[in-house]
Protein backbone atom coordinates (compact mmCIF):
# COMPACT_ATOMS: atom_id res chain seq x y z
CA UNK A 1 0.00 0.00 0.00
CA UNK A 2 1.51 2.74 1.04
CA UNK A 3 5.51 2.56 2.50
CA UNK A 4 6.48 5.57 5.02
CA UNK A 5 10.19 6.38 4.82
CA UNK A 6 11.07 7.53 8.06
CA UNK A 7 14.24 9.53 9.49
CA UNK A 8 14.57 7.62 13.14
CA UNK A 9 18.32 8.42 13.67
CA UNK A 10 17.40 12.31 13.39
CA UNK A 11 14.80 12.04 15.16
CA UNK A 12 16.24 11.02 17.99
CA UNK A 13 18.71 13.25 17.72
CA UNK A 14 16.24 15.78 18.06
CA UNK A 15 14.42 14.20 20.53
CA UNK A 16 17.75 15.05 23.19
CA UNK A 17 17.83 18.86 21.81
CA UNK A 18 16.62 21.24 23.74
CA UNK A 19 14.05 22.65 21.11
CA UNK A 20 12.87 19.20 19.84
CA UNK A 21 10.99 18.22 17.00
CA UNK A 22 7.51 16.60 17.82
CA UNK A 23 7.58 12.61 17.04
CA UNK A 24 5.33 11.71 13.76
CA UNK A 25 3.12 8.79 13.81
CA UNK A 26 0.86 7.89 10.83
CA UNK A 27 -1.41 5.10 9.55
CA UNK A 28 -3.21 4.64 6.29
CA UNK A 29 -7.15 4.37 7.44
CA UNK A 30 -8.21 3.82 4.28
CA UNK A 31 -6.72 3.33 0.83
CA UNK A 32 -8.14 2.81 -2.76
CA UNK A 33 -6.69 3.20 -6.56
CA UNK A 34 -5.95 6.80 -6.08
CA UNK A 35 -7.71 8.39 -3.10
CA UNK A 36 -6.72 7.50 0.47
CA UNK A 37 -6.96 8.95 4.25
CA UNK A 38 -3.84 9.17 6.21
CA UNK A 39 -4.19 9.60 9.62
CA UNK A 40 -1.33 12.12 11.22
CA UNK A 41 -0.20 12.28 15.06
CA UNK A 42 2.44 14.95 16.86
CA UNK A 43 3.99 14.07 19.91
CA UNK A 44 6.51 16.39 22.11
CA UNK A 45 7.04 19.29 20.36
CA UNK A 46 8.79 21.97 22.51
CA UNK A 47 7.23 25.40 23.05
CA UNK A 48 8.13 28.14 20.77
CA UNK A 49 7.53 31.28 20.07
CA UNK A 50 5.69 30.28 16.46
CA UNK A 51 5.47 26.77 15.44
CA UNK A 52 4.11 25.75 12.08
CA UNK A 53 3.48 22.06 10.29
CA UNK A 54 3.25 21.90 6.61
CA UNK A 55 1.92 18.64 4.28
CA UNK A 56 4.15 19.02 0.97
CA UNK A 57 3.31 18.02 -1.86
CA UNK A 58 5.85 16.72 -4.80
CA UNK A 59 4.31 18.08 -7.94
CA UNK A 60 6.27 16.14 -10.13
CA UNK A 61 4.79 12.49 -8.87
CA UNK A 62 1.54 13.75 -10.59
CA UNK A 63 -0.74 16.54 -8.45
CA UNK A 64 -2.61 16.09 -5.51
CA UNK A 65 -5.12 17.06 -3.90
CA UNK A 66 -5.40 17.54 -0.26
CA UNK A 67 -8.33 17.79 2.24
CA UNK A 68 -8.02 18.09 5.88
CA UNK A 69 -9.87 17.50 8.69
CA UNK A 70 -10.62 20.45 11.21
CA UNK A 71 -7.36 21.05 13.52
CA UNK A 72 -7.06 24.06 16.74
CA UNK A 73 -4.83 26.37 15.64
CA UNK A 74 -4.24 30.13 15.22
CA UNK A 75 -4.03 29.63 11.68
CA UNK A 76 -4.58 27.46 8.58
CA UNK A 77 -4.11 28.38 5.27
CA UNK A 78 -3.39 26.13 1.45
CA UNK A 79 -0.90 28.16 -0.79
CA UNK A 80 0.56 26.07 -3.68
CA UNK A 81 -1.64 22.89 -2.42
CA UNK A 82 0.76 22.97 0.42
CA UNK A 83 -1.27 22.50 4.01
CA UNK A 84 -0.30 24.82 6.79
CA UNK A 85 -0.89 25.14 10.59
CA UNK A 86 0.39 27.50 12.76
CA UNK A 87 0.41 27.86 16.94
CA UNK A 88 1.89 30.19 18.76
CA UNK A 89 1.72 27.87 21.62
CA UNK A 90 1.47 24.41 19.90
CA UNK A 91 0.11 21.46 22.20
CA UNK A 92 1.46 18.63 22.77
CA UNK A 93 -0.51 16.35 20.85
CA UNK A 94 -1.73 17.04 17.60
CA UNK A 95 -3.94 14.87 15.30
CA UNK A 96 -4.81 15.41 11.84
CA UNK A 97 -6.77 13.33 9.15
CA UNK A 98 -6.36 14.25 5.73
CA UNK A 99 -7.71 13.06 2.64
CA UNK A 100 -5.46 12.54 -0.49
CA UNK A 101 -6.68 11.86 -3.95
CA UNK A 102 -3.88 11.77 -7.17
CA UNK A 103 -4.28 11.17 -10.74
CA UNK A 104 -1.69 8.71 -11.28
CA UNK A 105 1.61 7.69 -10.81
CA UNK A 106 4.79 6.52 -12.68
CA UNK A 107 5.72 2.61 -12.17
CA UNK A 108 8.43 1.88 -9.63
CA UNK A 109 8.23 5.71 -9.03
CA UNK A 110 10.55 6.29 -5.57
CA UNK A 111 9.78 9.78 -5.04
CA UNK A 112 8.39 11.16 -2.02
CA UNK A 113 4.81 12.07 -3.06
CA UNK A 114 4.50 13.79 -0.19
CA UNK A 115 6.93 15.43 2.55
CA UNK A 116 5.80 16.17 6.24
CA UNK A 117 7.23 19.39 7.62
CA UNK A 118 7.91 20.68 11.22
CA UNK A 119 9.13 24.30 11.56
CA UNK A 120 9.77 26.68 14.74
CA UNK A 121 11.08 29.65 15.88
CA UNK A 122 12.11 30.36 19.04
CA UNK A 123 13.84 33.92 20.22
CA UNK A 124 14.68 34.64 16.94
CA UNK A 125 16.40 31.64 16.08
CA UNK A 126 14.47 29.22 13.29
CA UNK A 127 14.70 25.65 12.40
CA UNK A 128 13.04 22.90 10.10
CA UNK A 129 12.89 19.41 9.97
CA UNK A 130 11.19 17.39 7.96
CA UNK A 131 9.45 14.63 9.63
CA UNK A 132 7.99 12.31 7.39
CA UNK A 133 7.96 10.79 3.95
CA UNK A 134 5.14 9.50 1.77
CA UNK A 135 5.26 7.52 -0.99
CA UNK A 136 2.37 6.21 -2.68
CA UNK A 137 2.49 2.94 -4.93
CA UNK A 138 2.07 2.22 -8.74
CA UNK A 139 -0.82 1.63 -10.11
CA UNK A 140 -0.64 -2.18 -11.03
CA UNK A 141 -0.28 -3.30 -7.00
CA UNK A 142 -3.82 -1.71 -6.70
CA UNK A 143 -6.66 -4.78 -6.97
CA UNK A 144 -9.97 -3.41 -7.53
CA UNK A 145 -12.83 -5.66 -5.95
CA UNK A 146 -15.05 -7.05 -9.06
CA UNK A 147 -18.82 -6.36 -9.01
CA UNK A 148 -20.65 -9.36 -8.73
CA UNK A 149 -24.62 -9.88 -9.17
CA UNK A 150 -26.88 -12.09 -8.03
CA UNK A 151 -31.17 -13.14 -8.10
CA UNK A 152 -32.96 -14.72 -5.80
CA UNK A 153 -36.60 -15.22 -5.93
CA UNK A 154 -39.58 -16.35 -3.79
CA UNK A 155 -42.62 -17.80 -4.23
CA UNK A 156 -46.01 -15.53 -3.35
CA UNK A 157 -48.80 -17.57 -5.00
CA UNK A 158 -49.05 -20.21 -8.23
CA UNK A 159 -48.11 -17.37 -10.50
CA UNK A 160 -46.69 -14.66 -8.65
CA UNK A 161 -43.24 -14.36 -7.10
CA UNK A 162 -41.16 -11.47 -5.96
CA UNK A 163 -37.58 -11.11 -7.47
CA UNK A 164 -34.47 -9.69 -5.22
CA UNK A 165 -31.11 -8.53 -7.22
CA UNK A 166 -28.30 -7.86 -5.33
CA UNK A 167 -24.90 -6.15 -6.37
CA UNK A 168 -21.87 -6.95 -4.39
CA UNK A 169 -18.17 -4.97 -4.53
CA UNK A 170 -19.61 -2.20 -6.62
CA UNK A 171 -17.09 0.82 -5.97
CA UNK A 172 -18.38 3.88 -4.52
CA UNK A 173 -18.54 6.43 -7.87
CA UNK A 174 -18.77 3.83 -10.16
CA UNK A 175 -22.08 3.52 -12.67
CA UNK A 176 -23.81 0.69 -12.32
CA UNK A 177 -26.94 -0.59 -14.90
CA UNK A 178 -28.66 -3.79 -14.37
CA UNK A 179 -30.68 -4.40 -17.59
CA UNK A 180 -33.27 -7.12 -16.23
CA UNK A 181 -34.95 -9.27 -19.42
CA UNK A 182 -38.60 -9.86 -18.28
CA UNK A 183 -39.70 -13.77 -19.13
CA UNK A 184 -42.30 -13.78 -21.48
CA UNK A 185 -45.95 -14.05 -20.61
CA UNK A 186 -44.64 -12.07 -17.52
CA UNK A 187 -45.58 -8.77 -16.20
CA UNK A 188 -42.92 -6.75 -13.60
CA UNK A 189 -44.07 -4.15 -10.83
CA UNK A 190 -41.05 -2.77 -8.98
CA UNK A 191 -41.34 -3.01 -5.29
CA UNK A 192 -37.81 -1.30 -4.30
CA UNK A 193 -35.85 0.46 -6.37
CA UNK A 194 -32.82 0.92 -3.68
CA UNK A 195 -32.00 4.41 -5.15
CA UNK A 196 -31.57 3.03 -9.02
CA UNK A 197 -33.44 5.16 -11.62
CA UNK A 198 -36.00 3.38 -13.45
CA UNK A 199 -36.43 2.66 -17.02
CA UNK A 200 -38.69 0.60 -18.50
CA UNK A 201 -38.89 -0.97 -22.06
CA UNK A 202 -41.10 -3.22 -23.62
CA UNK A 203 -39.35 -6.72 -22.02
CA UNK A 204 -36.74 -5.06 -20.20
CA UNK A 205 -37.01 -3.42 -16.80
CA UNK A 206 -33.36 -1.57 -16.36
CA UNK A 207 -32.12 0.30 -12.96
CA UNK A 208 -29.53 2.57 -12.73
CA UNK A 209 -26.98 3.99 -10.26
CA UNK A 210 -25.13 7.08 -11.92
CA UNK A 211 -22.78 7.79 -8.89
CA UNK A 212 -22.91 4.74 -6.06
CA UNK A 213 -22.64 6.51 -2.87
CA UNK A 214 -20.08 4.81 -0.04
CA UNK A 215 -21.78 2.41 2.01
CA UNK A 216 -24.90 1.72 -0.56
CA UNK A 217 -26.53 -1.31 -0.66
CA UNK A 218 -27.87 -2.12 -4.36
CA UNK A 219 -30.58 -4.32 -3.40
CA UNK A 220 -33.41 -3.82 -5.83
CA UNK A 221 -36.83 -6.06 -6.02
CA UNK A 222 -39.90 -6.63 -8.56
CA UNK A 223 -43.15 -8.48 -8.19
CA UNK A 224 -43.48 -10.87 -11.48
CA UNK A 225 -46.85 -11.77 -12.23
CA UNK A 226 -46.77 -14.61 -15.04
CA UNK A 227 -49.74 -16.59 -16.55
CA UNK A 228 -47.73 -20.14 -15.30
CA UNK A 229 -45.52 -20.13 -12.48
CA UNK A 230 -42.55 -17.61 -12.31
CA UNK A 231 -40.56 -20.49 -10.87
CA UNK A 232 -40.84 -22.14 -14.82
CA UNK A 233 -39.31 -19.38 -16.32
CA UNK A 234 -36.57 -18.38 -18.01
CA UNK A 235 -34.43 -15.37 -16.10
CA UNK A 236 -31.93 -13.28 -17.77
CA UNK A 237 -30.10 -10.01 -16.69
CA UNK A 238 -27.04 -8.29 -17.48
CA UNK A 239 -24.97 -6.27 -15.12
CA UNK A 240 -22.54 -3.48 -16.54
CA UNK A 241 -20.41 -1.38 -13.95
CA UNK A 242 -18.39 1.60 -15.10
CA UNK A 243 -15.50 2.84 -12.58
CA UNK A 244 -12.95 5.72 -14.27
CA UNK A 245 -12.04 4.24 -17.87
CA UNK A 246 -12.74 0.44 -16.50
CA UNK A 247 -16.14 -1.13 -17.36
CA UNK A 248 -17.13 -4.81 -16.63
CA UNK A 249 -20.12 -6.76 -18.21
CA UNK A 250 -21.79 -9.75 -16.45
CA UNK A 251 -24.62 -11.85 -17.69
CA UNK A 252 -26.91 -12.96 -15.11
CA UNK A 253 -29.20 -15.59 -15.69
CA UNK A 254 -29.28 -18.18 -12.88
CA UNK A 255 -31.88 -17.68 -10.02
CA UNK A 256 -31.79 -19.11 -6.33
CA UNK A 257 -35.39 -19.93 -5.19
CA UNK A 258 -36.29 -19.39 -1.48
CA UNK A 259 -38.78 -22.16 -0.55
CA UNK A 260 -39.07 -23.48 -3.60
CA UNK A 261 -37.48 -27.10 -3.88
CA UNK A 262 -36.05 -29.19 -7.19
CA UNK A 263 -38.80 -30.63 -6.83
CA UNK A 264 -41.58 -28.51 -6.48
CA UNK A 265 -39.76 -26.70 -8.63
CA UNK A 266 -40.24 -29.63 -11.74
CA UNK A 267 -43.27 -30.25 -11.28
CA UNK A 268 -44.52 -26.49 -11.86
CA UNK A 269 -42.27 -27.54 -15.35
CA UNK A 270 -44.73 -30.19 -15.96
CA UNK A 271 -47.74 -28.41 -16.13
CA UNK A 272 -46.34 -25.16 -18.27
CA UNK A 273 -48.05 -24.39 -21.05
CA UNK A 274 -46.00 -24.85 -24.30
CA UNK A 275 -44.62 -22.23 -26.21
CA UNK A 276 -47.22 -20.18 -28.30
CA UNK A 277 -46.17 -21.01 -31.52
CA UNK A 278 -46.28 -24.92 -30.53
CA UNK A 279 -49.12 -24.79 -28.76
CA UNK A 280 -51.94 -27.51 -29.93
CA UNK A 281 -55.40 -28.42 -28.70
CA UNK A 282 -56.49 -31.16 -26.38
CA UNK A 283 -58.48 -32.65 -29.32
CA UNK A 284 -55.10 -32.74 -31.35
CA UNK A 285 -52.89 -34.54 -28.87
CA UNK A 286 -55.54 -37.11 -28.36
CA UNK A 287 -55.73 -37.73 -31.85
CA UNK A 288 -52.39 -37.79 -32.02
CA UNK A 289 -51.45 -40.26 -29.28
CA UNK A 290 -53.96 -42.99 -30.79
CA UNK A 291 -51.16 -43.65 -34.06
CA UNK A 292 -47.55 -43.72 -31.46
CA UNK A 293 -45.50 -45.05 -34.06
CA UNK A 294 -45.73 -42.16 -35.97
CA UNK A 295 -44.83 -39.65 -33.09
CA UNK A 296 -41.03 -38.43 -32.42
CA UNK A 297 -41.31 -37.16 -28.99
CA UNK A 298 -37.83 -35.99 -27.52
CA UNK A 299 -36.92 -34.44 -24.50
CA UNK A 300 -34.16 -32.10 -23.50
CA UNK A 301 -32.19 -30.55 -20.39
CA UNK A 302 -32.61 -26.34 -20.71
CA UNK A 303 -29.16 -24.57 -19.47
CA UNK A 304 -30.05 -20.81 -19.60
CA UNK A 305 -31.98 -18.58 -22.12
CA UNK A 306 -31.27 -15.06 -22.91
CA UNK A 307 -31.70 -12.57 -25.44
CA UNK A 308 -28.42 -13.00 -27.34
CA UNK A 309 -26.41 -15.46 -28.95
CA UNK A 310 -24.11 -17.25 -27.02
CA UNK A 311 -21.46 -19.57 -28.71
CA UNK A 312 -19.75 -22.84 -27.59
CA UNK A 313 -17.20 -20.68 -25.92
CA UNK A 314 -19.47 -18.41 -23.90
CA UNK A 315 -21.70 -21.06 -22.43
CA UNK A 316 -18.56 -22.76 -21.25
CA UNK A 317 -17.42 -19.91 -19.53
CA UNK A 318 -20.84 -18.85 -18.11
CA UNK A 319 -21.69 -22.53 -17.17
CA UNK A 320 -18.76 -24.85 -17.00
CA UNK A 321 -20.49 -27.09 -19.86
CA UNK A 322 -18.68 -28.13 -22.71
CA UNK A 323 -20.90 -30.64 -24.37
CA UNK A 324 -22.87 -30.23 -27.27
CA UNK A 325 -26.16 -27.76 -27.43
CA UNK A 326 -28.32 -26.52 -29.86
CA UNK A 327 -30.44 -23.37 -29.64
CA UNK A 328 -34.23 -22.94 -29.74
CA UNK A 329 -35.43 -19.49 -30.81
CA UNK A 330 -38.53 -17.97 -29.91
CA UNK A 331 -40.10 -13.85 -29.94
CA UNK A 332 -36.64 -13.09 -29.21
CA UNK A 333 -35.08 -15.11 -26.70
CA UNK A 334 -32.19 -17.81 -27.09
CA UNK A 335 -33.15 -20.83 -25.67
CA UNK A 336 -29.83 -23.30 -24.97
CA UNK A 337 -30.64 -26.83 -25.06
CA UNK A 338 -29.34 -30.38 -24.20
CA UNK A 339 -28.78 -32.98 -27.01
CA UNK A 340 -32.15 -34.56 -27.68
CA UNK A 341 -33.13 -38.24 -25.78
CA UNK A 342 -35.92 -40.37 -26.33
CA UNK A 343 -36.44 -40.85 -22.86
CA UNK A 344 -38.15 -38.93 -19.96
CA UNK A 345 -35.95 -40.34 -17.52
CA UNK A 346 -32.70 -39.84 -19.38
CA UNK A 347 -33.15 -36.00 -19.42
CA UNK A 348 -34.01 -36.29 -15.50
CA UNK A 349 -30.54 -38.11 -15.24
CA UNK A 350 -28.68 -35.51 -17.28
CA UNK A 351 -30.92 -32.33 -16.07
CA UNK A 352 -29.56 -33.90 -12.17
CA UNK A 353 -26.03 -34.27 -13.20
CA UNK A 354 -26.07 -30.98 -14.50
CA UNK A 355 -27.03 -29.11 -11.46
CA UNK A 356 -24.47 -30.99 -9.54
CA UNK A 357 -21.55 -30.47 -12.19
CA UNK A 358 -22.44 -27.04 -13.27
CA UNK A 359 -23.49 -23.51 -12.83
CA UNK A 360 -26.76 -24.40 -14.46
CA UNK A 361 -28.35 -25.03 -10.65
CA UNK A 362 -31.66 -23.59 -12.79
CA UNK A 363 -31.54 -26.55 -15.33
CA UNK A 364 -34.96 -28.23 -16.16
CA UNK A 365 -36.46 -30.70 -19.05
CA UNK A 366 -37.95 -29.74 -21.97
CA UNK A 367 -39.93 -31.26 -24.35
CA UNK A 368 -40.58 -30.99 -28.02
CA UNK A 369 -42.77 -33.00 -31.08
CA UNK A 370 -41.26 -33.03 -34.43
CA UNK A 371 -38.94 -30.53 -33.08
CA UNK A 372 -41.67 -27.89 -31.83
CA UNK A 373 -41.85 -27.00 -27.91
CA UNK A 374 -44.65 -29.20 -25.94
CA UNK A 375 -45.24 -29.18 -22.60
CA UNK A 376 -43.71 -32.47 -20.60
CA UNK A 377 -46.71 -33.69 -19.53
CA UNK A 378 -48.20 -33.72 -23.10
CA UNK A 379 -44.95 -35.21 -23.67
CA UNK A 380 -45.49 -37.95 -21.38
CA UNK A 381 -49.10 -38.75 -22.44
CA UNK A 382 -47.89 -38.69 -26.30
CA UNK A 383 -45.46 -41.44 -25.11
CA UNK A 384 -46.72 -43.94 -22.79
CA UNK A 385 -43.81 -42.73 -20.04
CA UNK A 386 -44.84 -42.14 -16.42
CA UNK A 387 -43.38 -38.77 -15.00
CA UNK A 388 -40.60 -39.37 -12.03
CA UNK A 389 -40.82 -37.47 -8.81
Amino acid sequence: MIAPIFLPFFALLASLSTRPAPVLEWHVSHCQKDVCTLHLELFGAARGDVSKLSLVPNQTGGPLKLVASNVQCDDHWTRDNTLNWMWQEVPNHIAIDVDIQWSSVEEKDETPNLEVVWEQVHQGDRQAWTLGSVVFPSSPSYKAPTPTGSRSGTVVSPTVSDIQLNVSDALPGSFVKWTEYIPEGCTCDVLESSGASLRRAENRQIFLWFEVKEGQHLAPSYRLTCTDSPASAAFDGELECAFGTATKSLHIAEVEWVGVSPAQNENMELNQSPDATSARSPVGAIQRAETPGSLDVQFSVQLLANHRYLNASDVAEALGYSNSFHIFRHEGWHKYLTDDVSSYAEAREIRSTLRSTTSATDAFVTASLDGERISVQEALLMSNQSWIP
